[in-house]
């Protein structure tokens, strides 16, 4: 047996678990050589007197790096180091992609496709509905994409694949959905998908055809309406007031086109953050069942609702399946993980899953194994529990520091939850010359305009907050300050 220097720290302290920290010390050991290939470790009831650990805390840690390939276990024999490294993809040095300029300038709010243009390192992305990336549970998705494929390379790496999307993950899903949102799902009833695009991509080719009549909310996500218009339909806009949707001026225009669906965000409503009134809930599904039209629900801040007496999702309250319910797990994890889902009556769901084999036909299995590993293991729960309190105390802070460096200029409410802010700008402020100069002082933000039907002008912005840290936000705020000063204007 090898001589094994195990000057190995665990540190009890930290809320990262110790049989992770006992992985992570013997891959690097491994990695720098001083654990050889062939060396025999420790059976792991030596391993966890010589740490001072619970013996499972060195089983789950070599069941760990034996399905990663860092080690191998020989009946009879013991366990070894791996003489055969895992392959791991490492940064190369010196050597930057180079992208082409036109997609890194920004494009003006009033493109079909607007984007704020490549972030430069010193610049504030106070961009609506994303979360700090540097808080993203990348090792846990790092070791959930090596066990996965080195436990089930067969299953994951051909076809033979069911359109509606991984099994385990929809079983996964099903559960998380019930107990996070209230929706009473089986597996049977979703369909996984790569995204918002993807999805709205699936919705435009089963619930409406070229040139059926679609209404979308007003101020509402314009990469929705867009998604719907280039797929062919007549969009009509429903105004949003402070209780939700409107769903008087709705019955209206019911009366005057025959509406096939309905695109909504009740739970708070996007961007405004309002909450849809019980009594407009109730009316919208009994026109829903009486006039035939589907209801598409969008749920974009999935996982980041108050813990206590959340607002709870359309979907939830729908007897009939009129609703088809729609999230991602692009805020919980990382926006480059394009695993999004639709819940429905199952009819829907296999017409749905139909097109998906025209359209996306094999899937992603090996990314759907990988979430679904992170869900199963309990570490998207734990992931969410963490940032979530943190996201709840930066949402604080940013309505705080608005409130301090730009008031009277502008109004802000405290949503309680979601992702981002609508803020009410003052009338006396020169709205776009304030937003040109926050750019050229580095910070990015969305103009209410972007969220009007017809793009024109509203007394909005809307900030994201989730991605800075207290420090961070009170430095945009101040530059926000500064360039509204450098307009001239003496709002503050």
């Amino acid at each position: 047996m090898a001589n094994w220097d195990l000057a190995i720290a665990l540190d009890r302290t930290r809320s990262e678990p110790l049989y992770l920290q006992l992985v992570k010390a013997l891959e690097e050991g491994i990695r720098h050589g001083r654990f050889k290939p062939g060396d025999a470790l420790p059976g792991t009831r030596a391993m966890a007197e010589l740490l001072g650990v619970n013996r499972n805390t060195a089983l789950t840690a070599y069941k760990e790096l034996e399905a990663e390939g860092w080690i191998e276990v020989a009946p009879d024999r013991g366990t070894f180091v791996s003489r055969k490294r895992p392959f791991v993809l490492t940064a190369p040095v010196g050597i930057s992609a180079q992208d082409s300029a036109s997609w890194k300038r920004p494009t003006p709010p009033s493109e079909p496709f607007f984007q704020p243009g490549a972030p430069a390192l010193s610049s504030f992305q106070l961009i609506p509905d994303t979360t700090d990336l540097r808080l993203a549970p990348t090792e846990a998705i790092h070791r959930a994409y090596g066990r996965i494929l080195k436990l089930h390379p067969e299953r994951l790496l051909q076809p033979g694949w069911d359109p509606r999307g991984l099994l385990d993950l929809r079983n996964s899903l099903s559960k998380m959905l019930r107990d996070m949102r209230g929706l009473s799902v089986e597996a049977g009833n979703l369909l996984l998908t790569r995204g918002l695009m993807s999805t709205l991509n699936l919705v435009s080719r089963v619930l409406f055809a070229p040139g059926d009549a679609v209404a979308v909310e007003d101020p509402g996500w314009f990469r929705v309406a867009e998604a719907f218009r280039s797929a062919g339909a007549r969009l009509f806009p429903v105004p949003v007031d402070a209780y939700g949707l409107d769903v008087e001026a709705f019955e209206a225009l019911l009366i005057q086109e025959p509406i096939r669906l309905l695109y909504v965000t009740a739970s708070p409503q996007h961007p405004t953050q309002v909450v849809l009134d019980p009594a407009r809930r109730k009316r919208l599904l009994e026109l829903s069942r009486v006039h035939g039209f589907r209801i598409l629900e969008g749920d974009p801040i999935l996982g980041f609702h108050r813990e206590k007496n959340p607002s709870q999702p359309l979907a939830s309250e729908d007897p009939h399946g009129r609703v088809l319910y729609f999230g991602s797990f692009e805020q919980i994890l990382a926006p480059g993980l394009q695993v999004g889902f639709l819940a429905g009556e199952s009819g829907l769901i296999k017409a749905l899953a139909q097109q998906r084999q025209l359209v996306d036909w094999p899937g992603n299995l090996v990314q759907e194994a990988t979430i679904e590993e992170t869900l199963r293991d309990g570490e998207i729960v734990r992931h969410l529990r963490r940032i979530r309190k943190l996201t709840d105390e930066r949402r604080d802070t940013m309505v705080d520091r608005l409130q301090l460096h730009l008031h009277p200029a502008i109004t802000v409410k405290n949503p309680r939850e979601g992702l981002s802010l609508w803020v009410r700008v003052a009338d006396e402020v020169p709205l776009e010359a304030w937003i040109q100069r926050c750019l050229a002082r580095g910070v990015v933000f969305y103009p209410g305009s972007l969220y009007d039907f017809r793009r024109q002008e509203r007394p909005h912005i809307c900030l994201g907050f989730a991605a800075h840290t207290v420090e961070e936000q009170n430095e945009a705020c101040t530059r926000m300050a500064l360039a509204l000063k450098d307009t001239g204007s003496r709002h503050l």
